[in-house]
C-alpha cells in the first residue's frame, strides 16, 4: 500500500532558511513586505501596519505572548517592544536559530514544535497568542488542530490574533490560480499557501467556543485576520496520539 503524501513543513522551512540569500534585506523574512498581499508598498510600511494595527492595540507590557511560527523574527521583533515576555515557537529549528541570532535571549524563550502538538508549552502561562504570516501556509486541518490546543495555554485576557489566507478575495483567488498547478495529487511544498477561507475559520472558531471580537478583511486585502478570545478550559486536554 502506497503511503499517503505528507506535507513536510519542517523540512520545507529548514531548507528555505538554509538556502535564503539576502537581497538587500537585513534578516530572513524581511522579503515578505506585504506588497503581494495588497497591504503595503515596502517593508517599513508593512511593519508599521502590523505594529500599529495588530500589536499595539492588543498587547501591553504585562503580557506574556506566544508567537506560533516566528520565522526569521520580523513580527517577534515588533512584539518584543510591547510585551513583558515573548515565547517564540516554530517547527523549523533553522528559523528559531535565525530569530535567536536577531533578537537574543533577553525576555525571550524558544520552543521547537513538532507540527502536531503544543504540549511543550506550559499550560496557563500565555496572555496573548499571536500567529501572523504562518497560518497562510497551513492546511485547514492543521489550523484546526492548533486551535483545539491553544485554549489550555491561555490565562488572563486569553486574547488571540490569527492571520490566514482567504482565496475568496480577489488577490487570494489569484494566488490560488498561480499556485495550484504546483501542488497536485495531494502533494505540496510546506511553504505553499493553503486553500483557506474566512467562512471555514469562522466555523472553526465558533465550534471551539472562541469569542470573536473582530474580523478584519481590509488591513491585508488578500487575507483575513481574527481578533478573538480563547475559551476557558477547565480540564487538561488529551495528548494527541502519534501518527502511524
Amino acid at each position: 500500500m502506497t503511503e499517503a503524501p505528507q506535507i513536510d513543513y519542517e523540512g520545507a522551512w529548514d531548507a528555505y532558511a538554509q538556502s535564503w540569500q539576502s537581497t538587500g534585506q537585513a534578516y530572513i523574512g524581511d522579503e515578505w513586505n506585504g506588497k503581494n498581499a495588497g497591504a503595503a508598498q515596502d517593508l517599513a510600511e508593512y511593519e508599521a501596519l502590523i505594529e500599529q494595527q495588530a500589536i499595539a492595540p492588543y498587547i501591553n507590557k504585562a503580557d506574556t505572548v506566544l508567537e506560533i511560527g516566528v520565522g526569521g523574527g520580523k513580527t517577534a521583533a515588533l512584539l518584543l517592544k510591547h510585551c513583558q515576555q515573548l515565547v517564540c515557537a516554530d517547527i523549523s529549528s533553522q528559523m528559531l536559530q535565525a530569530t535567536r541570532k536577531r533578537l537574543g535571549d533577553e525576555n525571550i524563550s524558544y520552543i521547537k514544535l513538532d507540527g502536531l502538538s503544543l504540549n511543550n508549552i506550559a499550560p496557563g502561562t500565555i496572555d496573548v497568542c499571536f500567529c501572523y504570516d504562518t497560518m497562510v501556509h497551513m492546511e485547514p486541518r492543521d489550523i484546526y488542530n492548533y486551535l483545539t490546543q491553544i485554549p489550555r495555554l491561555m490565562r488572563g485576557k486569553r486574547l488571540c490574533l490569527f492571520h490566514h489566507s482567504n482565496i475568496l478575495t480577489p488577490l487570494g483567488w489569484q494566488k490560488f490560480l498561480n499556485d495550484y498547478p504546483h501542488n497536485l495529487l495531494g502533494r505540496r511544498n510546506g511553504t505553499a499557501f493553503s486553500v483557506m477561507t474566512d467562512a471555514i475559520v469562522e466555523k472553526f472558531l465558533t465550534h471551539l467556543n472562541y469569542e470573536i471580537i473582530h474580523k478584519e478583511t481590509e488591513l491585508v486585502p488578500r487575507d483575513c485576520i481574527w481578533i478573538c478570545r480563547a475559551p476557558i478550559v477547565s480540564a487538561p486536554q488529551q495528548v494527541l496520539p502519534e501518527l502511524v
